[in-house]
C-alpha cells in the first residue's frame, strides 16, 4: 500500500472504531486491526495517534456529514414554493436525518465524542474547532439549497444559522442515544423547524 492508501484506510478505520468504542477506546492497535494492517505499519502513515485523530476530524467527519446531507436532500418531497413548502422541507430533512441516525447511530456519536474529546485536550482544540466550523459550512449549504428550492430567502445571513442546524442535529443525536424516545425527538424537530421559520421571508 502507498502511504496515501495507508493513511486513508487508517482514517476510515479510526472513524468506525470511534463510532463503536468511543475515542478512548480507539487505540492504535484496535484501529490497525480494523484496517487489516499490522501495528508496526502505523507510523509509516502517522507520527502519532493524535495526528490520526486530527486527520479524522479534518477529513472523515466533514466528508461523512456532507455525504449524509447529499443523501437527505433528494428525499425531500417537492411541495411547491413558499413558506409552507419551506417548513415542510425543513421538517422532512430533519426527519430524514433522524432515520439515518437510527440506522447507524455510531457515525454521529463519533462526531460528538470527537468534539468533546478535542475540547478537553489542548493539542486537539484547534482542530476540533475547525471541524465544527466545517460542519457549520456544510449545514449552511443545505439551508441555502433548501431556500432556493422553495423560492424563499433568509432574513439573516444564512452563515449564522449553520450552527443552529448542527446544534439541532446534536440534540436529536443525544436524545436518541440517551433515551431512544421518538416522541421527544419529534418535539425537537417541530420546535427547531418553527424557530428556523422565523428567519424565513417570502418575496
Amino acid at each position: 500500500m502507498s502511504v496515501h492508501e495507508r493513511r486513508t484506510a487508517l482514517i476510515e478505520a479510526a472513524y468506525r472504531v470511534i463510532a463503536d468504542h468511543g475515542v478512548e477506546g480507539a487505540t492504535t492497535r484496535r484501529i490497525c486491526a480494523h484496517a487489516n494492517m499490522p501495528l508496526a505499519s502505523f507510523h509509516y502513515a502517522f507520527d502519532s495517534r493524535t495526528a490520526l485523530l486530527c486527520a479524522v476530524m479534518e477529513t472523515a467527519v466533514p466528508s461523512d456529514i456532507n455525504r449524509m446531507l447529499e443523501s437527505i436532500l433528494p428525499m425531500v418531497v417537492d411541495d411547491g414554493q413558499g413558506r409552507e413548502a419551506m417548513q415542510k422541507n425543513m421538517r422532512s430533512q430533519l426527519e430524514a436525518f433522524y432515520s439515518l441516525l437510527k440506522a447507524d447511530p455510531g457515525r454521529m456519536q463519533a462526531t460528538i465524542s470527537l468534539g468533546i474529546y478535542a475540547h478537553n485536550h489542548a493539542e486537539l482544540q484547534r482542530v476540533g474547532k475547525q471541524m465544527y466550523e466545517r460542519l457549520y459550512e456544510v449545514a449552511t449549504l443545505g439551508l441555502d439549497a433548501s431556500a432556493q428550492r422553495a423560492a424563499v430567502r433568509w432574513r439573516t445571513p444564512v452563515e449564522s444559522l449553520g450552527p443552529v442546524i448542527i446544534a439541532t442535529t446534536n440534540a436529536i443525536t443525544l436524545t436518541y442515544l440517551s433515551t431512544s424516545d421518538d416522541d421527544a425527538v419529534g418535539k425537537i424537530i417541530e420546535a427547531s423547524t418553527a424557530a428556523l421559520m422565523t428567519y424565513v421571508a417570502e418575496d
